[in-house]
């Protein structure tokens, strides 16, 4: 048993009835402070076959391609770009698994850390947040032909899409189709009670600027025509499929396919899930 989680909810229980302000707002901020881990080992091969650069003065970026061999960080402009979107608490090394398959065949892969993660600055983040590095991503890099997000990456990557961002394809793996459910399923976790919840949202969506209701790919999306692939495990307890089934029809060109015994986190590291990756990116 986890006690200091355990104590933590039930703070937040007792919260929830004598203090709901106060429990909502310290959840509130919890939530938008990510945590920092230290790097794995694995992770150190991928800094050193990559080619490290800023994309903005807050936000770091790497790139991976068969010849690195210009000093911006930038493609060279042979063979077509990708962009790889990481999930909350992770950073661009963590979506390497994907890399080296995509490489092989000509692909330029750029990975950004989102703000508050690895390489990048900030003590705090948020999914809106994740979707504007993804549009800065576009705006620097220029046309990707897919973009390829896992967990709040996904939902980030979707996100940004209906809000303007084009791609020739999107992966999302792992991905929730609405930021409101991601809270409420937070807010749940904590303890937090239905009062104390709707106030946790109110002071989400005020810190943000953009309420957790509009962040719902579902609506924002709306008949897209992008092909899409969801990638989703049948036991995913972070985020569950029902997230990826809710958004698949609406697309009007998808496919989801749905992994067992993978998890949230082993998914990115599946010989299965590449190999679906590299046909639907290379069809």
């Amino acid at each position: 048993m986890n006690y200091a989680l355990e104590g933590y909810k039930l703070t937040n229980r007792i919260g929830s009835v004598i203090a709901p302000n106060w429990a909502a707002k310290n959840a509130s901020i919890k939530f938008l402070s990510p945590n920092r881990y230290a790097i794995k080992a694995w992770e150190q091969e991928a800094e050193k076959a990559g080619t490290r650069f800023n994309l903005s003065e807050e936000v770091s970026a790497i790139r991976w391609s068969q010849n690195e061999n210009t000093d911006d960080g930038k493609s060279s402009g042979n063979g077509k770009q990708i962009l790889l979107v990481h999930g909350w608490e992770s950073r661009a090394t963590q979506m390497y698994g994907l890399v080296k398959g995509l490489v092989k065949q000509g692909y330029t892969i750029f990975a950004v850390d989102m703000p508050g993660h690895g390489h990048s600055s900030g003590e705090t983040s948020n999914a809106y947040l994740f979707s504007q590095t993804v549009k800065l991503a576009q705006q620097e890099l220029g046309h990707f032909h897919a973009i390829i997000g896992h967990s709040m990456g996904a939902g980030a990557a979707a996100i940004a899409v209906g809000q303007g961002v084009t791609t020739d394809k999107l992966v999302l793996i792992s991905g929730p189709s609405s930021i409101e459910n991601v809270l409420r399923r937070f807010s749940c976790f904590v303890g937090l009670n239905k009062k104390t919840t709707n106030k946790f949202l109110g002071f989400i969506g005020h810190y943000v600027g953009v309420s957790a209701s509009e962040l719902d790919a579902t609506k924002l999306l709306q008949a897209c025509d992008i092909p899409a692939l969801l990638i989703h495990d049948e036991h995913d307890i972070e985020v569950p499929v029902t997230e990826s089934t809710r958004l698949a029809p609406v697309f009007n060109d998808s496919e989801l396919f749905v992994t067992q015994g993978l998890g949230h986190r082993r998914i990115l590291k599946s010989d299965e899930v590449f190999a679906k990756i590299n046909s639907f990116v290379n069809a």
